[in-house]
């Protein structure tokens, strides 16, 4: 087994120790080979993010096409957040047994069928349906990493996972800035999904021809129990918190939510404690090396996917509400066009800040540049340039944290345990932007004066606030995970003089 020196990081072990390695004893692809392997997977991975975003900006169109109100509308977002969060694992563990390649495509023609069938809704429960299929495709970015180390060479593994990671956020940003362009051109929400079914097509082609079937495969079982106690666990938990305003938040109907959510988490963990092969590995769920980047990617998400509820509808609001600027859906893109740039831009260079300091460092920065923004934001939205100022912030912040927590999940975990540390990151992130949704759109509604069609502005600056503390969480944890590991080398280097 070949040890990747080359890219070790500040506290992290040398060469003869456990780091980052390729995990397959077969050829790894070389040149031109494995530049088409990481920019087919980064391609892929960007339209799995896109279909995340992409109702975002389009979410009050849709309370009118569908005669809903937001706290329903919202679950077009939650329920393809909530599927890619179970989904996840699932695909971990079936890509594990099957091939990673095989569970890859399975999952992109999900993203084909339920883009054609929102192309094709015309209600409310449909176009959820259709949303809960596209939801599968969150799964891509914990395959993808699963891809890159069976496939490049030891010191390619680092830079294709950065790269794989960073298309998370960028795809996010394509995603609001697609839907604003096509919203402006053309009305209604279908062709928006026939443009997704065309580049799901394009990544369905992309898994079939330029990712090669060398995956390691292993027995196992898949843990259905585990799957469905999760999976009813975060149901009753969002169910919970998006109807608590309707409901009452006192109200026996939300209260038995909160506890069923309470009962089904806590037999969830005794399953997964006692099955051979567990949906989510509860030991490294908790595990000191891999807890710091499972909690911030959790917190990141709420205070990513809240911000990305919140700029479009704040925006989008018209002026005769007091506040607001009146954008249509590609002036609400606009406004986050410069989160877009600065995500897709800092994904390039962030690399070396990660070799320069540690990627729970930069993950600590990028935390505390979204909380900034959004606490920016909040103080100041009544001018359209402080937006933009915001937004600026907000994709650098997005940007750095997103390259570097791909890296930071798996950096101090044996190799054949990669792709569970990537599954569960990418699993606390979706579970985090999951419950973003409907806090932020319950935050809103709770706002707004009975009768009233919109929030208050008091209400969008607790969102905002809210959405802030999840992102400067997010980096207390990840410079506390980057402290502990500059002592820990600190601590080796002292020892290896010793001796």
């Amino acid at each position: 087994m070949v040890y990747l020196s080359e890219y070790s990081l500040p506290g992290l072990p040398r060469q003869g120790e456990n780091q980052l390695m390729k995990t397959s004893d077969a050829p790894a692809l070389t040149g031109a080979r494995s530049k088409l392997l990481v920019a087919a997977l980064a391609l892929i991975s960007a339209v799995a993010a896109l279909q995340q975003a992409v109702v975002i900006p389009i979410l009050p169109r849709l309370v009118t096409a569908f005669d809903s109100p937001l706290t329903s509308v919202s679950w077009a977002l939650t329920a393809s957040l909530l599927v890619g969060a179970i989904a996840t694992p699932i695909a971990g563990r079936l890509g594990d047994m099957l091939g990673h390649k095989v569970v890859l495509t399975v999952v992109v023609a999900l993203l084909t069928v339920g883009s054609i069938l929102g192309a094709l809704s015309t209600s409310l429960p449909v176009f959820i349906i259709a949303r809960v299929l596209q939801g599968f495709a969150a799964a891509v970015i914990p395959l993808a990493i699963g891809l890159l180390r069976t496939n490049l060479p030891p010191q390619r593994i680092h830079s294709g996972i950065g790269i794989v990671s960073a298309t998370l956020g960028a795809g996010n940003g394509v995603g609001l800035l697609l839907a604003g362009v096509i919203s402006a051109l053309i009305p209604g929400y279908a062709p928006l999904f026939w443009i997704i079914t065309a580049l799901s097509v394009l990544a369905l082609i992309l898994a079939l021809t330029c990712i090669p079937s060398t995956d390691v495969r292993r027995s196992g079982t898949l843990d259905i129990p585990g799957a469905i106690l999760l999976s009813s666990a975060l149901v009753a938990l969002l169910l919970a918190i998006s109807q608590g305003p309707d409901w009452g938040w006192r109200s026996a109907a939300t209260l038995g939510m909160f506890g069923a959510a309470i009962v089904l988490g806590t037999l969830w963990v005794i399953v997964e404690r006692r099955v051979s092969d567990p949906i989510v590995d509860i030991a490294m769920l908790i595990d000191p090396r891999t807890v710091g980047a499972t909690l911030a990617s959790l917190f990141l998400g709420f205070g990513l996917f809240g911000a990305f509820v919140l700029v479009p509808n704040l925006v989008q609001t018209p002026t005769t509400a007091g506040y607001g600027f009146g954008a249509t859906v590609l002036g609400a893109a606009i406004f986050l066009m410069p989160t877009t740039i600065l995500m897709l831009g800092i994904s390039l260079v962030s690399g070396r800040l990660i070799k320069r300091f540690s990627a729970s460092a930069v993950v600590a920065l990028g935390g505390l540049c979204t909380a900034i923004a959004l606490v920016f934001v909040a103080l100041f939205h009544n001018e359209q340039v402080n937006i933009y100022i915001g937004t600026t912030i907000l994709g650098l912040g997005i940007g750095l944290a997103f390259a570097a927590l791909g890296i930071m999940a798996v950096e101090h975990v044996r190799p054949d345990q990669t792709a569970t540390a990537s599954g569960i990151n990418s699993l606390a992130r979706l579970i985090g932007g999951s419950i973003a949704s409907p806090t932020i759109s319950a935050v809103l509604v709770a706002s707004s004066p009975v009768g009233a069609a919109m929030p208050t502005i008091n209400g969008y600056v607790a969102g905002f606030t809210i959405a802030a503390i999840g992102a400067a969480i997010a980096a207390a944890i990840a410079a506390t995970s980057a402290r502990s590991a500059r002592k820990k080398g600190a601590s080796n280097k002292q020892l290896t003089a010793n001796a």
